[in-house]
């Protein structure tokens, strides 16, 4: 299982990801967020298949077609963080932490 945790950054607003694959290639998700627009996508994201999002066209995956309907802000680290579960999940990448630091 792997869990991250997302902090939205200057929207306020916090993700949490839940991930578990118990065939290596589909992963289920859990995503619980205080953003009204995640909060539209969570009830419709439930099942990846990893290969396919992480080998794939970043456009052409279930995460980013999902969310990009109700997700109005490009910049969102919230689809790089789901990325990322899947990934630890599926056994294809270590847990590590990332980090996005932004200065003015």
């Amino acid at each position: 299982m792997a869990k991250v945790e997302i902090f939205g950054g200057i929207c306020g607003f916090n993700t949490i990801v839940s991930a578990t694959a118990e065939q290596r290639r589909m992963v289920e998700l859990k995503v619980e967020s205080e953003c009204p627009n995640w909060q539209k996508v969570q009830e419709q994201l439930k099942k990846v298949d990893a290969y396919k999002e992480l080998f794939g066209k970043l456009h052409e995956g279930e995460i980013y077609r999902l969310s990009s309907p109700f997700i109005p802000h490009p910049a969102c680290p919230v689809p790089a963080g789901i990325m990322k579960a899947v990934e630890v999940a599926a056994g294809l990448a270590l847990p590590g932490d990332c980090l996005i630091k932004v200065s003015g």
